[in-house]
């Protein structure tokens, strides 16, 4: 990007309110009962809350910082995000970090019961995949707050960058500073395919449906955690058994964008290896929604073979078995 990590990190934090206002949302004065939650008029809900500068709707339960709102109303990218905040709200460049990079230190921990119980009842995710992404400490739950502990580890398997999600109402999204976020969280697998996600969970739901079909679910899936293709570069480079990689991004204009230039950037990378790089488009918008929408349809009887079969329609002309479709 165009921004320094001082402007970006500005215009990502803009004043939420402001934000709302220069999209065209209107604050409802007459439902503003506290100066924690700020009320948006005909938004489905949508509260901003000023002392934490984020939002939540509860139509979609969708929510997240200022970025991800006009990201959300506008169906674009994060640059063109950063973009429009510019252009239209007023934002100060002060100097915010600190003069020395902060040392990257985990949280304190506890029994992640919370983490546990929102993974498999809210996310409906396996329980043995959640049990075993756990045990192998990639899953952690921090003491303070309860959030989701989604751990990054290098090839020597030492923890070095941790995204955060929270298992509350608000939909808390962030990461612990001082981390290196191009070792994200990754399900190391022993296949010669690569699947690449937006975010821990993404990979753990896709990871749900190989397992619901009888397909070994411990194969490569990597979560790019918002940094583009570093990530995939770097986990290629340790694993040089990989020679295809399927990108499954969120089926927005965002992370259409981020596929096509995470293509570019493997196929001039890699030339000499030639990896091939194909894509899988979720029928909603991650795989997380396609997986509570098979656990809806779960309760009426439907199979999963049933529901995907619906879901994507081309199956049926395909050549393949179904369990050679799904696996790229």
């Amino acid at each position: 990007m165009r921004f320094s990590a001082n402007e970006y990190y500005a215009l990502a934090n803009a004043d939420c309110i402001s934000v709302a206002k220069a999209l065209g949302m209107q604050v409802d004065e007459g439902k503003q009962t506290t100066t924690k939650a700020v009320h948006i008029k005909h938004s489905g809900g949508l509260y901003i809350f000023p002392e934490k500068n984020n939002w939540y709707r509860h139509s979609d339960s969708r929510g997240g910082f200022p970025i991800d709102l006009v990201m959300d109303t506008l169906s674009c990218s994060k640059e063109y995000a950063l973009e429009f905040i510019q252009k239209n709200v007023p934002v100060s460049y002060t100097p915010t970090f600190p003069s020395k990079t902060p040392v990257f230190r985990l949280p304190a921990q506890t029994s992640p019961e919370r983490v546990r119980a929102y993974l498999t009842k809210t996310r409906g995710i396996d329980e043995e995949i959640v049990d075993c992404l756990i045990a192998d400490s990639l899953i952690r739950e921090d003491n303070a707050h309860h959030n989701c502990m989604f751990i990054g580890k290098d090839s020597s398997g030492a923890v070095r960058s941790c995204a955060l999600r929270g298992t509350g109402a608000t939909q808390f999204r962030g990461e612990v500073s001082g981390g290196n976020k191009s070792c994200s969280f990754a399900i190391t697998g022993s296949s010669d395919k690569l699947r690449v996600f937006e975010s821990p969970i993404d990979a753990m739901s896709h990871a749900t449906f190989s397992k619901l079909l009888g397909i070994d679910w411990k194969s490569h899936r990597l979560s790019a955690n918002g940094c583009g293709h570093t990530s995939v570069l770097r986990y290629l480079k340790e694993h040089r058994e990989i020679s295809s990689v399927i990108l499954s991004l969120d089926n927005d204009q965002a992370g259409h964008t981020a596929a096509g230039t995470i293509e570019q950037k493997l196929i001039a990378e890699f030339t000499e290896r030639k990896i091939s790089v194909s894509r899988v488009i979720s029928q909603h918008k991650d795989w997380n929604e396609d997986l509570l929408a098979f656990r809806a349809a779960e309760k009426s009887g439907v199979s999963v073979i049933e529901f995907l079969k619906a879901a994507y329609p081309q199956i049926e002309r395909s050549n393949y078995s179904f369990q050679q479709y799904k696996e790229g």
